[in-house]
Parts: C-alpha cells; structure tokens; sequence
C-alpha cells in the first residue's frame, strides 16, 4: 500500500490548488477561443477574460495600469525581459544581490561578459538580508539598475525591498524586484513603494498550475522586446509594436492558465492574512524542534512564506532529501536551489542545503513525522 506525500516543497511550486483555481481552468477549456485573434464571440470573449486578469494583477500590485501587465510563461522569462530588454539600451552599472536566482543572475553574467554592462554583487552586513545601505554602499556614477529579489529561496529571508525601493527613486536608478517567492505572502504595492519593476510565477504562491507569469512595469522606461512575432495588433506592421503588453506577448499567450491566475489571485487575497498566521506557526514550531536536534545547522528563521533552510552534519543534503522521500514520503528538495551565490556566502556550496517549504494546509503532524525521520538518520 503506498503512503500519501507529505508535501514541503512549495517554494519550488503549490501542491494544493483550491477549486476555483481548478474550475476556472475547466471553464476556460469549455470556452477554449484564441484572445485577439479573431472577432467571433468566442475569441472576444475570451479577450475579456484575458483583460479582467490584467486588472486583478494590476490591482494586487499597487493599482498599475493594466496594459502593464505582461503575461509571460513563468517569473524567469519576464525578468530576462527586463534584464536583457533595459542592458542592451544602456551602457553602465547593474547591481544585483548575492542571493539572487540564477534568473537573475545567469543573464547578468552573460550581459558582462559580452561586456554591455559591468555587474557588482553586493553582500549583506547583517548576514541575514539585504538592506538599503549595502546598496547606497555600492552604487557607482553609472548605475542605472538595482535588481534585489523580495524574499530567499533557500533561507526565507524578506530583504528590505521597501527601502532599496525609495533608494533608487531618489538616485534615478532603476529597481527590479524578484518577486517569485513572495507572492501569496506579501502584499506589494508598486505605485506607493516606487517599485519599476516586478516579476512573478502563479503557480507558487497564487496557486495555479506551471507555465504562468508576469512582468508588471510602473515606470516610463520599456524594455526591449525579447521575442518578436505574432501580437494580434498591427498585423500591416512588420516591426515588432513597442507598446506593451502586445511588444512582449508575441504568439498565443496561455489563456486557460490566465483564467486560472484571475481565481488563484482573489483565492489569496480573500485568506492572505489567516493563511500566513498558519505558515507563520508552522515554520515557528519546526524551526524550534530543529533547534532541538542535535548536529542540525539552521539558516532560517520564523517567517511567512513557508521556507525552511537546514543541513544535518556529516550528511549532503540530496542524501538527506532523497531518505526523507524513499522511506517516508515526505517531499522537500536538497541541493543548490538555482542559488549559487547564496550557498557560496553560507559556505554551502558542496553539501546544499535541505530545504523545506511549508504551505498553510500543512499540519504540525506532518512536521513530527518530519523530526522524526531526522532524527533516525542521525542515530
């Protein structure tokens, strides 16, 4: 007979998805039409579908406009926008973290390397997070983008995004905020905090199934389209348009996972608040029972996006990762997390780190049985 999962590994994507995520993506198979295409009922309607969910989105985020939000088919697609789309019009200085997803950074080295830009990495002082004084530390005359992510992926650390916000309003300089491991969690507001720049996934933190993002602009300054083809608007035109969201969304965009994204964002907003107590709780009381253990090593603290980091001594984290999963069904993911700086400044970087993700339908239950898998390999 085989055991139900335990799942703890949210972080790298949702395991629970609430009905009217799923019924949003049935209905939008039973109404299946391509947006903008064509002018029959069906294909407007789905349009409208399209555009309500840019306004959801737009009003999560602050109340942008919606037109500025870019539906794209994940967080690492609409930061390459940003990233590839602002570097290759200026020449100068980009600042990014040391705990950046290499979304961020492989496309950082790759533009230094071609030698568009020149690339600081920036650590942090309190060993902890980034703040906006290591920033203002950093800045050079030439600096023209500051990308600092909103929360780790490897330690749950929130970094202190409001401040490096108001920072780089005041010096002129561009911020892009990663912010794949904070939503669901925290609740962003991009026109009061400055932010021009924001990238998301659905299918973490909003609950939707793999294949959906979005890049969210509040400023005056447009990337650079990254791909060029089909948009639906100046078809005569054989130059790619230069106004979003059609210059970034060539080709048929995921229309059943946009109806998907429209339920799984008003799910969160409606139990933001209870459901974040809950992963607050839970990741309080795991990290206070791993404290407890002896020859276990922590890198997290309490926090509401549901992510603990932890190694056990004398044992690699894939090793610990893979027992969990063989004898006891208990997923969680070891090794790097596509972070490789980050696991570099915690002196991680040959063992990884076991890491688990908590969401709020977990159970205090599941943690025990957790302690007490860890606690056999160790004796």
């Amino acid at each position: 007979m085989t055991m139900k999962v335990i799942y703890f590994d949210n972080a790298a994507t949702s395991h629970y998805k609430p009905m009217c995520v799923k019924w949003a993506f049935f209905k939008s198979l039973i109404n299946s039409a391509n947006p903008g295409r064509s002018g029959h009922k069906l294909s407007l309607k789905n349009a409208i579908e399209v555009y309500k969910t840019r306004e959801v989105v737009a009003n999560h985020f602050g109340g942008i406009e919606p037109e500025n939000v870019v539906f794209t088919k994940n967080c690492t697609e609409a930061l390459n926008i940003v990233i590839q789309g602002i570097c290759n019009k200026k020449n100068g200085n980009v600042i990014a973290s040391c705990f950046e997803h290499n979304s961020v950074l492989r496309p950082l080295h790759e533009l230094e390397r071609q030698n568009k830009i020149t690339l600081t990495i920036i650590y942090p002082k309190n060993k902890r997070y980034i703040t906006e004084q290591d920033v203002l530390e950093h800045l050079k005359n030439d600096t023209f983008l500051v990308a600092v992510g909103s929360i780790s992926n490897v330690t749950g650390y929130k970094n202190s995004y409001e401040k490096i916000a108001e920072l780089c309003r005041k010096k002129s300089i561009l911020y892009l905020l990663d912010n794949a491991q904070g939503v669901g969690h925290i609740e962003i507001d991009m026109k009061k905090l400055n932010i021009d720049y924001l990238t998301f996934s659905g299918h973490k933190g909003f609950l939707t199934p793999q294949g959906i993002g979005a890049l969210c602009i509040n400023c005056k300054e447009k990337p650079s389209p990254l791909l060029f083809g089909g948009t639906g608007t100046e078809s005569d035109n054989l130059l790619q348009p230069l106004t979003p969201p059609e210059a970034y969304e060539s080709g048929t965009i995921a229309t059943n996972l946009i109806y998907s994204l429209n339920a799984g964002i008003k799910y969160v907003e409606k139990n933001i608040n209870q459901n974040n107590q809950k992963v607050y709780n839970l990741t309080k009381y795991l990290i206070e029972n791993l404290q407890k253990i002896k020859g276990v090593t922590l890198y997290s603290e309490p926090n509401v996006s549901g992510v603990v980091g932890f190694n056990v001594d004398g044992f690699d984290s894939v090793e610990i990762s893979d027992y969990l999963d063989e004898k006891y069904n208990i997923a969680t993911r070891g090794g790097l997390h596509c972070a490789p700086l980050t696991h570099k400044y915690l002196g991680t970087l040959k063992s990884g780190i076991v890491r688990v993700s908590l969401c709020f339908k977990n159970t205090k239950k599941q943690i025990d049985k957790l302690l007490c898998a860890i606690k056999e390999k160790i004796n």
